[in-house]
């Protein structure tokens, strides 16, 4: 008789707890429903907090702030050459005909017009390409 009682009791513990061996040694027992309570409040946390940055952000009185827009005359003139340039050649696409955008481009050849155009006719055949 009490050896079934503590086989049952035995019974009851695998059932209430998950046996862990660390490298140590020592064995830890951990409850397999506080296991189960931490991953619910932990994704319940990640949830909840993603939508209270959310809110704060969107009742933020500062959300959208302008930037005032300062250009330098010489890169004015070179943008503008480099536009010209583009439509001549058919290679300026609407969505393209952006100031900072091709700003960004002369910056990147050191304001050199044969090279940035170069540069943008290879970025337009990747948009081709790879879609």
């Amino acid at each position: 008789m009490p050896e079934e009682i503590l086989s049952i009791q035995e019974e009851e513990r695998a059932r209430k707890s998950d046996i862990e061996v660390s490298e140590d040694g020592p064995i830890k027992r951990t409850r397999i429903r506080s296991l189960k309570k931490k991953a619910v409040n932990a994704s319940t946390k990640l949830a909840h907090g993603l939508k209270k940055r959310g809110k704060r952000i969107a009742d933020c009185k500062f959300a959208a702030i302008a930037v005032d827009d300062f250009r330098n005359e010489e890169d004015e003139e070179a943008v503008n050459a480099f536009r010209q340039v583009l439509v001549e050649r058919g290679l300026l696409p609407f969505h393209l005909d952006d100031y900072h955008t091709m700003l960004r481009f002369l910056k990147a050849r050191r304001f050199d017009l044969d090279k940035t155009v170069h540069m943008w006719e290879e970025m337009l055949k990747w948009r081709k390409e790879n879609g």
